[in-house]
């Protein structure tokens, strides 16, 4: 009787390990990272971004016009800036970025995030937020 016990324990204990080796993976998470191009700060995003994610990087002012279907996060970032209310109105928004360029799960980062939010009328900018 003791045998037939640990016969059945040790086959459930091979099993499991067979469905856990046998099992893929989770897919890495997409990430698209819109930023300033070229810059170290952006740079510095992709490359820690990269440790984590399958991560690819454009320039943010190219973002109206990527194609972003292979994404499952957009991250939507600039420069740190000075919030003072004169520099508020000096930053260049992103030309033909709307809601449904952001449709999927997006991270809106400073000043850029900030602006994009304002000309979007979302509650997060600076205007509301």
């Amino acid at each position: 009787m003791k045998r037939t016990k640990w016969l059945g324990f040790l086959a459930t204990v091979a099993s499991l390990l067979t469905l856990a080796c046998s099992a893929e993976p989770a897919p890495q998470l997409r990430v698209v990272y819109a930023g300033d191009a070229g810059t170290p700060h952006a740079e510095g995003y992709h490359a820690l971004l990269a440790e984590h994610f399958e991560v690819r990087s454009i320039a943010r002012n190219d973002l109206a016009k990527a194609d972003l279907s292979d994404a499952d996060v957009l991250i939507v970032d600039g420069q740190a800036i000075d919030r003072s209310e004169e520099r508020i109105k000096t930053i260049p928004g992103v030309e033909g970025v709307d809601l449904e360029t952001l449709s999927m799960p997006t991270v809106l980062i400073g000043g850029q995030g900030a602006r994009i939010s304002d000309d979007l009328n979302l509650l997060l900018g600076w205007r509301y937020g």
